[in-house]
């Protein structure tokens, strides 16, 4: 990549001030049409109505939206900037998002808190780089930067954000995510889609593995767990790692959800043989990077073995089935520093009844303590959940509550150990049955 190609880049002093004039000046009001077309790259830009408006001129496309000042939060804008495709090879991409990223040669100076990289559904290299904070003129500024690059050609995006956090700054991450995904190098690309190929597929069913281990929580402390994950595969060839809910298929869900799904491939033998791979294509980002990964796979009878653990088969509820008992789900976690100690709790029952009746409760509760300066202070707190009754309905993977006043929850349900109702998955969180001992 030469430098000329990125001269406007080096003058990374000015591009911060042309960001921070903007952040003072008064907002235009030009509207936006979608799609674009940017010197030969496309996307699909946010509505006009959601507020984003043509800002800026130059070599950058440029995008602002501008959030009032309200009694929680400063006056805040939002920024994205887009560059023309620019000819370069692919394996320059890391480089060049060391050259976007200077712009704000500030944050050039901060260690990246996210990072993702993997490939597009187009086959593209894709980076992404989220960096906070840097303070100037009463202003923090933080940066996401994306490069999406080409056996030719590369295309630079980031979202800058001043003053802008919590849901705000979710909103404006979530449009230029979208934004993102339509990322188009070359007119014949497709749109981001999870569209399963003529070799994809081969497979059926919820297939659930015991994962248990330690992780760090957010009091400084380290929680226990055991969780049991499942992968959805459809025969076509998409698979998810949550049950879709609500009643949705698979493809439905994948379309609203992309992050929990992908694309797999049986290779090297296939359903039918002893051994073999599996691809599994997996979206890990709302920015469409999917990242690929080959694990030896073979079936066990109806069970499967992925990367040497075991992924057992889970059946589907009969519609019309009921269940009799208690289950509760708990949840504690706790851990101290040298200031400061804290714990949360939670618990939660749901009683079903062979006539088809159900009953729920549960609680929860936190306590925080902190040491200042030899003097401490602390807050407990604790509310049970209102209770509920009425009746369910059990069908395939799907849990339907309805309660007295006839409005109804739609859950995904599992039982992972087969022949045993003791463990019940319900919506990602484990009911151990209470036996009463």
């Amino acid at each position: 990549m030469g430098s000329a190609q990125f001269h406007w880049i080096g003058r990374g002093r000015l591009a911060l001030g042309v960001i921070l004039s903007l952040f003072f000046l008064v907002p235009c009001s030009q509207a936006l049409a979608a799609p674009a077309e940017i010197g030969g790259l496309t996307v699909t830009l946010p509505d006009a109505a959601t507020g984003w408006r043509k800002a800026g001129k130059g070599n950058l496309f440029m995008l602002q939206k501008d959030f009032p000042e309200t009694e929680d939060d400063k006056r805040g804008n939002a920024l994205i900037q887009i560059t023309k495709p620019l000819p370069a090879a692919r394996s320059s991409l890391q480089a060049g998002m060391k050259t976007f990223v200077a712009t704000l040669p500030d944050m050039a100076k901060e260690d990246i808190l996210v990072k993702h990289y993997g490939v597009t559904v187009n086959g593209y290299d894709i980076r992404v780089e989220e960096r906070c904070c840097v303070h100037q003129k009463n202003v923090s500024i933080s940066q996401i930067v994306v490069g999406v690059a080409g056996d030719r050609q590369q295309a630079y995006l980031q979202l800058v954000l001043l003053n802008v956090n919590g849901d705000r700054s979710r909103s404006a991450e979530a449009d230029f995510a979208t934004l993102v995904r339509s990322v188009k190098l070359d007119p014949s690309d497709k749109d981001f889609d999870l569209v399963p190929a003529s070799e994809d597929g081969g497979l059926d069913g919820v297939f659930t593995h015991l994962d248990t281990g330690l992780r760090p929580n957010v009091f400084g402390g380290m929680d226990f767990y055991s969780d049991s994950t499942i992968t959805t595969f459809d025969p076509k060839g998409l698979f998810s790692t949550e049950l879709p809910k609500g009643g949705r298929s698979i493809t439905e869900h994948c379309k609203e959800t992309p992050t929990d799904c992908g694309l797999y491939t049986l290779t090297g033998g296939g359903f039918f043989s002893s051994a073999g791979s599996i691809e599994m294509r997996s979206v890990t980002s709302a920015y469409g990077t999917i990242e690929i990964e080959t694990k030896i796979f073979s079936k066990k009878g109806e069970d499967l073995l992925i990367a040497d653990a075991d992924h057992r088969a889970v059946p589907p509820f009969d519609e019309g089935t009921t269940l009799d008992g208690e289950w509760v789900s708990t949840f504690a976690s706790s851990g101290m520093t040298a200031t400061s100690s804290g714990s949360v709790a939670s618990s939660h029952t749901l009683r079903l009844h062979r006539n088809g009746t159900f009953e729920r409760i549960g609680w929860s509760g936190a306590s925080l303590t902190n040491e200042i300066g030899g003097s401490q202070s602390g807050v407990t707190t604790s509310s049970n959940r209102p209770g509920a009754s009425g009746r369910y309905k059990l069908s395939g993977y799907r849990l339907d509550l309805t309660d007295v006043s006839g409005k109804t929850e739609t859950m995904s349900i599992f039982a992972p150990d087969k022949g045993s109702d003791g463990l019940l998955v319900i919506n990602g969180n484990n009911y151990l049955k209470d036996d009463g001992k």
